[in-house]
């Protein structure tokens, strides 16, 4: 039998930290995922799914209402099971997973009918309604490991603000915190390897990896290739040595994300523009609105970026259509203009030029 716990779940219809079946999950994410969409609002909230022994066998986040992808807990669990490459090994305990999902879940329950997206155009398919999702693995991994160090390296001093002193173990792990926060993670990443890991040090220990390049270890931690080449992407690294290791990445693993950051760093704008089944994070869905703009498809763009609670993803498309049209006009007035008035038709191609100048830094712009 499964269980399920939800955590930083806003409203108040799903109760946080409450041991649930997997039955009662995915009743009360269909009800909750039905009301917030005829209210048309949308939440998230992470969860997590275990066995009767409390083994941790699935995280994720679920999006309630409106930007949400699916129906009830069900389809995103087997969506996503389905999708994660394991060792052969492993194999028995995926299809053990998708088979007590299967046989827990109401009937009822298993169909996709899922209320359209308001804001969708209704010539996409439903299955690229995974617009406007939080971010399922977070923001750029070093942020999160900054985050995540510092969080814990304060909740230890807190902790420990009450003691005389500190013994030598307590110290080491201080030190090691406090090393990872200056981009040293080998000596925490040691102390990490060696004890029995909660789930969040689990979390720590992959973004550690991933900081010190280690990409298949941290594979090997989650067996989710999708999101170790998320959390990949969102590293805080130059162009060059993002692609190089996107690259070396999906030779081994292959994901559509893989191959759709890859084309999005090589700027293959026709690429991006077509994908569409992969898990769009904000900033694939800021790269497609990008590529539309490349490819002077404004209503693409403005469509996409209208999935988005990103305000500068739509700022981007505003300052681009009035740049067009500004030129458009210039371009205009300088076909009015006399040949003969050389002074005034100089000018306004000294403006086009300002113009189509301002045109390219928007388009590359973050």
């Amino acid at each position: 039998m499964l269980f399920v716990r939800f955590t930083d779940v806003p409203d108040t219809r799903i109760q946080n930290y409450e041991r649930l079946t997997f039955a009662e999950a995915v009743v009360a994410t269909h009800d909750l995922h039905q009301a917030r969409s005829e209210e048309g609002t949308s939440c998230s909230g992470d969860f997590r799914l275990f066995d009767q022994k409390d083994e941790l066998l699935y995280r994720g986040t679920f999006t309630f209402g409106t930007e949400g992808t699916y129906p009830n807990l069900y389809h995103q669990v087997k969506d996503r099971v389905q999708r994660i490459r394991m060792k052969k090994e492993d194999n028995a305990k995926k299809m053990w997973i998708l088979d007590e999902i299967e046989s827990e879940t109401p009937q009822d329950y298993k169909h996709h009918s899922v209320r359209s997206n308001p804001i969708m155009s209704s010539t996409y398919q439903s299955r690229l309604t995974r617009l406007q999702r939080r971010l399922i693995y977070g923001a750029a991994t070093v942020g999160i490991l900054f985050t995540t160090l510092f969080t814990a390296t304060q909740w230890f001093i807190d902790k420990e603000a009450h003691a005389e002193q500190m013994t030598g173990g307590e110290e080491t792990w201080l030190d090691a915190y406090e090393q990872a926060l200056q981009g040293e993670e080998s000596s925490l990443i040691a102390l990490l390897e060696r004890k029995d890991r909660s789930e969040e040090e689990d979390v720590l220990l992959v973004d550690l990896y991933l900081a010190e390049g280690a990409d298949q270890k941290a594979l090997e931690l989650t067996d989710d290739p999708i999101l170790i080449e998320t959390k990949l992407a969102g590293l805080d690294l130059a162009d060059k040595e993002k692609l190089e290791r996107l690259q070396d990445f999906q030779a081994s693993h292959p994901t559509d994300e893989g191959a759709f950051d890859i084309a999005a760093l090589e700027q293959d704008h026709e690429t991006v523009a077509k994908t569409e089944n992969v898990e769009w994070t904000a900033p694939r869905v800021s790269a497609k609105v990008t590529a539309y703009l490349f490819l002077k498809d404004i209503e693409s763009a403005n469509e996409w970026a209208s999935k988005t609670n990103d305000t500068a993803v739509q700022e981007k498309v505003d300052n681009y259509q009035d740049s067009m049209a500004a030129i458009d006009k210039l371009s205009e007035k300088l076909k009015k203009t006399s040949s003969k008035d050389t002074s005034a038709r100089e000018k306004i191609q000294a403006t086009i030029v300002a113009k189509e100048i301002d045109l390219q830094t928007i388009l590359y712009s973050d």
